[in-house]
């Protein structure tokens, strides 16, 4: 359930920021605020899925290291979105949300294809 859930949750975030170029007015808006919701909406569980795999004496490790790769993005996102716009003007910020996307498909199919709790349990831990 976590990957299948997780994942439909970033499949739908990214087909709906696919969306944005197709879209005008209030629909656009309205795809901004699926798309980002919907992937913003994972953290919770992947927060949960590393949780449940992690030995309970690397746990807080796990989360740890989870939440600084991901809060990585916080720095990385404005000078990408700031470099779109430079180069391309208010087109910028559109090819943003599209590199969102495409961000958000390719988590998706991971999410579909590497997570599997049941299967990780069996795994012996190091």
């Amino acid at each position: 359930a976590r990957g299948r859930v997780g994942g439909s949750l970033l499949l739908l975030g990214a087909v709906a920021c696919l969306a944005v170029p197709l879209a005008d007015g209030a629909a656009k808006t309205a795809l901004l605020a699926v798309g980002f919701g919907l992937g913003g909406s994972f953290a919770t569980v992947a927060a949960t899925t590393v949780a449940e795999l992690a030995p309970p004496a690397r746990r807080g490790g796990a989360l740890g290291t989870m939440n600084a790769t991901v809060t990585t993005a916080g720095l990385i996102a404005p000078a990408v979105v700031g470099s779109l716009v430079d180069s391309h003007g208010a087109a910028g910020y559109q090819t943003a949300v599209v590199l969102s996307g495409v961000l958000l498909l390719l988590g998706a199919l991971a999410a579909f294809t590497l997570i599997d709790p049941a299967r990780d349990a069996l795994r012996p831990s190091v």
